[in-house]
């Protein structure tokens, strides 16, 4: 009789520690499907896109790409936020784009003949934009040349800055759209944008 009560406990307790395995195991499971999905993620996550829109005082007088002393203090108050964003994604290319807004822009362009030495110098100057193309781009190179100076001033990060220009072509929700020739302040912005490459 002692024998079989003996016997009955431990299939009870057979039976217990294989459900406890069980449960042990699927729990490890998901654990692990949990830091797997979660490193994916963070891996496959976009960085934001940082616009600097005139609503936020980052204003150009008309016709101009010079920094006002406003723009560039708003700008180095964004510089902590920029650098988190860098380190953070480990980005190593950053894209300035310059957007404007369709108001012609009169006058003769001179790109052709300065824009070779416009990435060596941090001041911009003698430029004549003849279009919202080379007002955009203009001012791209001139927000891309200031952020070198604060975010890799020795190079040592290595880090890609590259300045380009969108015009009036593209509207505030990224859709192909370009502007007639009114003054559409909400068109006016500067657009940062983040990647990194496969190797980082």
């Amino acid at each position: 009789m002692a024998r079989s009560k003996r016997r009955d406990l431990d299939t009870d307790t057979n039976y217990w520690i294989g459900y406890t395995d069980l449960l042990s195991n699927s729990l490890l499971i998901l654990l692990l499907t949990v830091a797997v999905t979660s490193i994916a993620r963070v891996t496959n996550e976009k960085p934001p896109l940082l616009r600097l829109t005139e609503q936020e005082s980052f204003r150009f007088a008309t016709g101009s790409y010079q920094l006002s002393p406003d723009f560039k203090r708003l700008l180095d108050q964004r510089i902590p936020e920029i650098m988190k964003t860098i380190d953070r994604y480990r980005i190593d290319s950053v894209e300035v784009i310059g957007h404007t807004d369709g108001q012609p822009s009169p006058g003769r362009s001179n790109l052709d003949l300065l824009l070779p030495n416009a990435s060596r110098s941090p001041a911009l100057g003698g430029y004549l934009p003849g279009s919202n193309t080379d007002l955009g781009l203009l001012r791209a190179l001139a927000v891309a040349n200031h952020l070198r100076l604060r975010l890799d001033p020795s190079g040592q990060r290595a880090l890609v800055i590259r300045s380009y220009s969108a015009s009036s072509l593209i509207a505030s929700d990224g859709r192909y759209s370009p502007a007639d020739g009114r003054d559409h302040a909400e068109r006016r912005r500067i657009e940062v944008r983040f990647t990194r490459s496969e190797e980082n």
